[in-house]
């Protein structure tokens, strides 16, 4: 059963089309998939085709509606949380069914291993009262192995020859709450044919309530503190927390600091390809330690240059649009203090990650957002008859 899920997962194409279905006949190659996290609720329609006509998948709609899902001290969520999660999944499983044509039963509802809150029944009784559906939640070992068959291309060539991808390289997702990753070994077992396992990274901090952490500790959440105070804050935490995990858990799963291939995820990767490279729309963007230390440097020193970057050299006026309006939602989405954060985990992991290391490539994923959902919705549309 273990090896069939993964071999299913393999089966995952990472190259995404995107567009809008407009036919009102049924179709029963489509799929719907709703994901709820720390992040929000997410959603996201797929179309599975014959593999001798076409690519196999087509991604025809995603969204997200960004509901932070924030614990209280007693470790439940707020009774309203429960509330707008619900809300927003009964809107997208009507959505999908009314604009999409998505057949009921080929709508999936699923939590990732983020969610850790002592009242998830009620998160369950929610979506059971107002879809009829039951929400499954994964572990983090089945969120890192669709996670990085959906993220990290299977395959890539040098010359003629095609070579293994995914066994040389390692995914990072660092989210508000949670930076999460891992990386897929091939196992050759004594007797048997070989097969596919996952390691997983998982640490309770991610932008937001790493940010949030450093002003608790240190007591900076009643003083007008400047930034470069909040960023030496941060760092003397980093060191006395962060780090320390990290470097125990390269000491214990060595492919998080050997591989060659780093895919890098998460907002405030994004934001930093986002403010360094406006230009570069590609689906996987090459990014070195310096644009690591640049970007934090910046975001200390000055972070209204850092969040206005020239966009003179762009000449076509729907890019232009397009980057003006990503750039805008980064300030939306990132306060002078989580940028700060999130550079400085970036930092920490790059240092005892060994991102600086000998023949090192790094990358953001641009898609990487949707690698878990995708990867479940084909796991489940494969499943189908």
């Amino acid at each position: 059963m273990y090896r069939s899920f993964l071999l299913i997962c393999l089966l995952f194409l990472s190259s995404y089309v995107y567009g809008h279905h407009k036919s009102t006949k049924v179709d029963q190659k489509i799929h719907g998939g709703i994901e709820v996290s720390s992040e929000g609720v997410k959603a996201a329609v797929i179309r599975i085709s014959d593999a001798e006509q076409g690519s196999g998948l087509e991604v025809v709609f995603t969204e997200l509606s960004p509901i932070a899902l924030v614990q209280m001290v007693n470790g439940t969520f707020k009774p309203e949380i429960v509330k707008a999660v619900g809300e927003a999944i009964t809107e997208f499983f009507i959505r999908m069914q009314q604009q999409f044509k998505v057949p009921e039963e080929q709508i999936y509802i699923f939590g990732s291993s983020d969610l850790k809150a002592e009242n998830l029944g009620d998160l369950v009784d929610t979506v059971r009262n107002t879809t009829g559906k039951t929400i499954t939640f994964l572990n983090l070992e089945s969120d890192v192995q669709l996670s990085t068959v959906g993220t990290i291309p299977r395959r890539y060539r040098e010359g003629t020859t095609w070579f293994d991808n995914r066994s040389l390289s390692v995914l990072i997702d660092i989210g508000s709450d949670t930076t999460t990753g891992g990386y897929q070994q091939l196992r050759q077992p004594i007797a048997g044919n070989p097969y596919y396992d996952y390691v997983a990274l998982r640490m309770v901090r991610g932008t937001v309530n790493f940010a949030n952490e450093v002003k608790r500790m240190r007591d900076l959440r009643k003083s007008n503190i400047t930034l470069k105070e909040f960023a030496i804050a941060a760092r003397k935490l980093s060191e006395e927390t962060i780090r320390k995990e990290l470097k125990k858990e390269g000491e214990r799963k060595p492919g998080l600091v050997n591989r060659k291939k780093i895919y890098l995820s998460g907002g405030i990767v994004w934001a930093l390809a986002t403010l360094l490279y406006p230009q570069d729309r590609r689906s996987f963007v090459p990014i070195t330690v310096d644009d690591l230390n640049i970007f934090y440097r910046r975001a200390i020193n000055d972070p209204g240059v850092l969040l206005d970057p020239d966009l003179s050299q762009i000449s076509d006026a729907e890019q232009l649009r397009q980057i003006q309006s990503e750039i805008k939602n980064v300030r939306k989405t990132f306060k002078p203090t989580t940028l700060i954060a999130g550079a400085e985990l970036l930092r920490a992991l790059a240092i005892e990650f060994n991102f600086q290391g000998e023949d090192k490539k790094i990358f953001f994923a641009r898609h990487g957002n949707l690698g878990l959902i995708l990867s479940y919705l084909r796991m489940q549309a494969e499943n189908v008859p």
